[in-house]
C-alpha cells in the first residue's frame, strides 16, 4: 500500500507527512492534541530549527500513544513490552535528530 501526504498546521507551522492512508485518522488526533498544546505553551515566537524538529517528534509520538490507547481500549490489555520498545526506538530517533540539528542556531556546524 502506498503512503498518502497529509498537510496539516500546528502552532500555525506547515507540516507534510507521509503516512499510510489507514493511519491517517490517527494522525489528525495526534496534530490535534500536539497544537492544543502548542497554543498553550506559545510565547508568540515562530518554531524553527531544533523546535520544528521536536514538533516532528512530538507528533509521532502522541500518535503512536493514542494508538496504544485505542489497542488497549479494544482489547483490554497494555502491550507493555511493545511500548517499551516504541518509546527506545523514538528516543534513538529523536537523539539523532538532535545531533543533526544541534547546529542551527549557534552558526556552528556539528
Amino acid at each position: 500500500m502506498s503512503n498518502k501526504q497529509v498537510e496539516v498546521n500546528i502552532a500555525g507551522q506547515p507540516y507534510r507527512f507521509a503516512i499510510a492512508p489507514e493511519n491517517e485518522a490517527a494522525l489528525l488526533d495526534a496534530v490535534a492534541l500536539v497544537d492544543t498544546q502548542m497554543n498553550k505553551l506559545r510565547n508568540g515566537s515562530a518554531a524553527k530549527g531544533v523546535e520544528r524538529v521536536a514538533v516532528m517528534a512530538a507528533i509521532s509520538i502522541a500518535s503512536d500513544l493514542l494508538s496504544l490507547q485505542r489497542k488497549q481500549q479494544a482489547d483490554g490489555t497494555i502491550p507493555v513490552e511493545a511500548i517499551r520498545a516504541r518509546i527506545r526506538e523514538l528516543n534513538e530517533r529523536a537523539d539523532e535528530a538532535l545531533r543533526q540539528y544541534a547546529h542551527v542556531g549557534t552558526g556552528t556546524r556539528g
